[in-house]
C-alpha cells in the first residue's frame, strides 16, 4: 500500500520512470489537445445527429454523424474527466488544499461565469430563435424568438430561464468534484507513487464498477446536464474523475496501460461494436462504459508510448486549449446557423464547421485573449502571459 509522506517530499509519477522532478507531461498535453479537437468535433456532428438534446439542429437526422457522435463522446468526456482527476492530485502535490480551492475558484468557476455571460449569450440567443429551449426541466420545443441579439442581450442574464451554461458544464461539474472530494484528493496526494506494475488482467477492472454505476442508474442516455436531471451522469463522471485520482499515485498501473494499449484499442472497438448494435439499453450502457475505459486506456497507454517532444508548438496549443473550449461554441453554432440552409454533402459542412470554429477560436486565443493579462485572467489562465501552465481547466 502507498505510505504517508511529508508534503516537501511527494515524489511525482514522472520521477518514477526516471523523468526530472517538475517536467512537464507532455503525453498528457497531446491528450488534453486532441481531447479539445475531439469535443469539437462532437458539437459539429451534434448539430446533424439523432440526439435532440442540443441547441440547433439539422431537419434531417444524419445516421452516419450520429454513428461518428457516439464513438467520439463515449471516449472523449470519459477521458477528458480521467485526466482532471490525475492533474487535480498533481496539483495538490504542489500546494496546500486552502491554496488548491481557490486556485479552483479562479481557473473554474470565474472562467464559467464569464463564459456564461458572454457565449452563453450567443449560444442561448440561437437556440430560442430556431424554437429549441434547454433548460432545467429538458428540452421543449417553442415559438422561434423574433428579436435582434442586441434586444435579447444583456437583458437575458437578469432572466435564469434565458441563460445557459452550455458546454462549461465541464468546469461547473469538475468544480464540484474538486470541492466535494477534495479530502481523498489530498489524500492521495500525500501518497507515495506505486511503482509496481500490476497484471495485464489488473488494467481491465476500472471498467466494472464504471458498467456497474451506468447500469444501475440508467446513464447516458438522454445527456442534458443539467445537474438536476443528469445525476447519473454526473455520477459516472465523478466516478471516471476518481479513477484518474487513483491512476496519479500508481506509475505502474500506467506502465501497465502502455503495454496493453494495442488491446486496450481493440477492446474499445469491440465494445463500441456492442454499443452500437444494442442502443438505449442495459446492455447498451453496459458497452458504453467499456468502450469508455477502453477509449482511457488506449488513449493514455499510446500517449505514454509516443511521448511527444515538447516543442513551441505543443506548448502553445496546450495553454491555448482552455480559452478555445471556452469560446468555441458560439461561433461553431453561427457557422452552423450559415451552412445549414447550402446545398451541400453533411460531411463537408461537419467538416467546414469544425476546422473554421477551431481556427476562429485560436484566432481570438491569440489576438484578444493570450496577450491581455485580464482577459486571461477570466479565461481561466494565468494573468502573466510569460508563465506556461497546464489547462486549468483539465487539471
Amino acid at each position: 500500500m502507498p505510505t504517508n509522506m511529508p508534503p516537501d517530499q511527494f515524489p511525482t509519477a514522472l520521477q518514477s520512470t526516471g523523468t526530472q522532478r517538475g517536467a512537464r507531461r507532455t503525453d498528457v498535453d497531446a491528450l488534453r489537445i486532441l481531447i479539445c479537437a475531439a469535443i469539437i468535433l462532437s458539437h459539429a456532428l451534434l448539430i446533424f445527429g439523432a440526439d435532440p438534446n442540443y441547441h440547433l439542429k439539422s431537419a434531417v437526422p444524419s445516421r452516419s454523424a450520429s454513428f461518428v457522435f457516439d464513438f467520439v463522446r463515449a471516449n472523449s468526456v470519459s477521458l477528458f474527466f480521467v485526466i482532471a482527476g490525475w492533474s487535480a492530485v498533481a496539483s495538490l502535490r504542489r500546494r496546500s488544499s486552502s491554496q488548491f480551492v481557490l486556485e479552483r475558484v479562479t481557473r473554474l468557476l470565474v472562467p464559467l461565469f464569464v463564459g456564461m455571460a458572454l457565449f452563453g449569450s450567443i449560444i442561448k440567443y440561437v437556440e430560442l430563435s430556431h424554437g429549441i429551449d434547454m433548460g432545467l426541466r429538458g428540452l421543449r420545443h417553442i415559438e422561434p424568438l423574433n428579436e435582434s441579439f442586441l434586444k435579447f442581450f444583456p437583458h437575458n442574464l437578469t432572466l435564469l430561464r434565458q441563460i445557459t451554461w452550455s458546454h462549461l458544464w465541464f468546469l461547473a461539474y469538475l468544480f464540484l468534484y474538486t470541492v466535494f472530494l477534495l479530502p481523498l484528493l489530498v489524500r492521495l496526494a500525500r501518497c507515495a507513487p506505486r511503482a509496481v506494475e500490476p497484471a495485464a488482467l489488473t488494467v481491465y477492472l476500472p471498467a466494472i464498477p464504471m458498467a456497474l454505476l451506468l447500469v444501475a442508474t440508467n446513464g447516458y442516455w438522454p445527456f442534458l446536464p443539467n445537474l438536476i436531471t443528469d445525476w447519473p451522469n454526473c455520477s459516472f463522471y465523478a466516478l471516471c474523475f476518481v479513477i484518474g485520482a487513483g491512476i496519479a499515485v500508481w506509475p505502474g498501473f500506467e506502465a501497465r496501460l502502455s503495454k496493453e494499449a494495442p488491446r486496450l484499442f481493440v477492446f474499445m472497438l469491440l465494445a463500441f461494436a456492442g454499443m452500437t448494435y444494442n442502443g438505449e439499453s442495459a446492455a447498451g450502457r453496459l458497452f458504453v462504459a467499456l468502450t469508455a475505459w477502453g477509449g482511457i486506456g488506449a488513449g493514455l497507454g499510446f500517449a505514454s508510448r509516443l511521448k511527444p517532444v515538447a516543442t513551441p508548438a505543443l506548448t502553445y496549443l496546450t495553454e491555448a486549449t482552455m480559452p478555445v473550449f471556452i469560446v468555441h461554441h458560439a461561433p461553431l453554432l453561427l457557422l452552423g446557423v450559415l451552412l445549414l440552409p447550402m446545398a451541400l454533402p453533411v460531411w463537408l459542412k461537419i467538416v467546414s464547421i469544425w476546422i473554421v470554429a477551431t481556427a476562429i477560436s485560436l484566432a481570438a486565443y491569440h489576438w484578444l485573449i493570450r496577450p491581455w493579462p485580464l482577459v486571461r485572467w477570466s479565461m481561466g489562465m494565468a494573468s502573466n502571459p510569460a508563465i506556461t501552465r497546464s489547462v486549468p481547466a483539465l487539471r
